[in-house]
This record gives structure tokens, sequence and C-alpha cells, in this order.
């Protein structure tokens, strides 16, 4: 297998593709912020590409492995994304099976995360809106796909990504956990409702001004979507605790992408899975500050107990609504203030 991490075997790689031409201009960069897999933007004549390469072995402090085929996966996801959502979601170039090389259309250079525009206290709600709303149509219309649900059977790289790293790794660290979790890590494991992304999360959403670019699509299976909207809602709550100064403006966009799916949503009953997701949700919270792929910004151990905390309380309040979940946050964040 090729390694192109290395820019003099990549460059060889898209020639003999023909994805680029050496006798003219061209220009290779590596992104950096990834652990899973080597990514290089390629901006030539024709055309922007990413070019992404999986790793056996994941670059985080904890040994984390992972099946590198995970990138056919992203491939397949990525594509039913573009044909369901195209408006916002990448097109697909070419999967090579041999060398775990996938290539896809990618955003313009001057494109940020919509990560960086939330931790500097930018709350777009429209390109919430289209995030959210391209998460719930994709959701039902693969609730009624018997060709993904096939396709996407096989969810061993979920357990390997996800439930192992993030679900199982913390009940080291809490392990009177063990009977609240094993429930919800059946359920995640065992359901098959419809193409979950599995990684939902604003470092995987590239905003061109409005446009929205979906990406990052390696750990989708068919199963239960819960995980998805405790995934995006975790990462809005994280905000929300560490940007103490704007928590109420982050808790008003949960609310309101949580709205909207719901509004949308026709493929199950949804207080079931508001149930459920809000079960999932303060695993999710703890796993980002005591599990194998803790958030950068989170670092004061003040904080990190204040996550735990919110975390417990959702828990032990049992709770099981959005309207219950956003009051107790919000009553968490005054406290807090003093």
């Amino acid at each position: 297998m090729i390694d192109i991490s290395d820019k003099s075997i990549l460059e060889n790689y898209l020639s003999d593709r023909g994805l680029i031409n050496k006798l003219e201009d061209y220009k290779i960069k590596y992104l950096s912020g990834g652990v899973s897999g080597v990514t290089a933007l390629v901006v030539t004549r024709e055309r922007n590409m990413i070019i992404k390469q999986a790793l056996a072995k994941l670059l985080v402090a904890e040994e984390w492995l992972c099946d590198p085929s995970r990138m056919e996966i992203e491939a397949l996801s990525n594509e039913i994304y573009h044909r369901l959502v195209p408006e916002n979601a990448p097109a697909v170039y070419f999967y090579d099976n041999e060398n775990y090389i996938f290539g896809r259309e990618a955003a313009p250079e001057h494109c940020v995360m919509w990560k960086t525009d939330l931790m500097s206290g930018k709350l777009d709600f429209e390109v919430a809106h289209k995030v959210i709303e391209s998460l719930m149509i994709v959701h039902n219309e693969c609730a009624k796909d018997a060709k993904v649900a096939k396709d996407f059977d096989d969810n061993a790289i979920f357990y390997d990504l996800r439930i192992s790293p993030y679900l199982e790794f913390i009940l080291l660290k809490h392990p009177n956990l063990t009977e609240y979790s094993k429930p919800i890590i059946h359920e995640l494991m065992n359901s098959k409702i419809t193409l979950v992304h599995g990684d939902f999360s604003p470092k995987n959403v590239v905003l061109d001004g409005r446009k929205v670019f979906l990406t990052d699509f390696e750990v989708a299976h068919y199963g239960h979507p819960s995980f998805d909207l405790g995934f995006l809602s975790n990462h809005l709550v994280l905000k929300a605790i560490h940007m103490e100064k704007f928590g109420k403006a982050y808790l008003a966009m949960l609310e309101y992408v949580l709205d909207v799916y719901f509004t949308g949503a026709n493929y199950m009953d949804n207080a079931a899975l508001e149930k459920s997701f809000l079960k999932l949700l303060p695993l999710l919270m703890i796993a980002r500050v005591d599990g194998k792929s803790p958030v950068e910004y989170i670092v004061r151990d003040d904080v990190k107990q204040f996550v735990r905390d919110c975390a417990y309380a959702i828990m032990d309040n049992n709770v099981s609504t959005r309207k219950e979940l956003l009051a107790l946050l919000t009553k968490k964040l005054e406290e807090r203030k003093g």
C-alpha cells in the first residue's frame, strides 16, 4: 500500500490517475487537525479536490486502531448525501480500495469550518438550519431504503471509532455508569433504523459564506439516529459551557436545531427518539472530557468537572424531553455564574 503522506508519492499517484498534470500549475496542501487519516487539498485549474487515506492507527495519545477500509464507507455514504442533499454535500470523484484512498470535491480554499465560527461566537441560524435539515432529510429517506440498509449493515467501524473509545472507555473512569450504559450501547449496536452519519459535528461542516459542505462520512452505518442527534447536540452543549458568557445563545441554537429536526422527522416515533438521544447525551458529554478523544478546548479541571456535573444531572433527573434538557442546562449555567 502506498503512503500519500509523502508528497512525491501523492503527486505520482494523482498524475497516474490523470487528476493532475505535472506540466501545469497545481498545489498540494496537507491539512491538519484530523486524527484518523492523511488529508490533502489539491488545487488544479479544473477543480479543487480533497484526497484522503485512512490510517490503521489513529493519531491520539491512547492506543486506537481501526480498519482502514472505512474509506469505502466514507465514499459510499458521501455519495448518498450528495444524491439526497446535493446543495450541501460534495461530489465524489473516486475510491481506491487497494490503497484506501478517497477523492472528492473540495470547498474553496477560503472556506472555514462551522466549528471555527461557533468557537468565535458567530452563531448563524441559517447555517444551522441547513445542517440539521440535511440530516433530517437523509434520516427520513434512508429509513425507507432497503439497499442502503444492506450496504451499511456492518457497524464494526462504528464500534471501533465511537462505541469503544467513547462509551466503553469512560467506564474505566466511571464504573458506576456500567449498568446505565449497557442498554444504550445495545440499542446503538443493534437497532437498524436509518443511515447514521456517526460524526455529525461542526468540525465536519465547511462553510463558504452560508453555503454548507457536509463532510467526513467514514463512520456511517445503518443504526439508531439518536447517535447523530446526541453527537451534534453535545458539541453545542460543550460550547455553551466553554463560552460561558454566551452560554444561553448556544442553548438557543440547540433548541432551534432540535425543533427543526423533530418538526420534519417522520420515520419513527419522535418521542421515543427524543428519549433515546437524551439518554445517550450525558455519556457523550463525559466522553469528551474522559474518553480517548477529549475536546481540545476544555482544559481546565474545574470546567471538566462542570461538564461531568451537568451530565450526571441529566441522568439523575431522568431527562426525556428537549424542553427538560434546556431548562436543566440553563439552570446549571446560572448557578455556575453564582
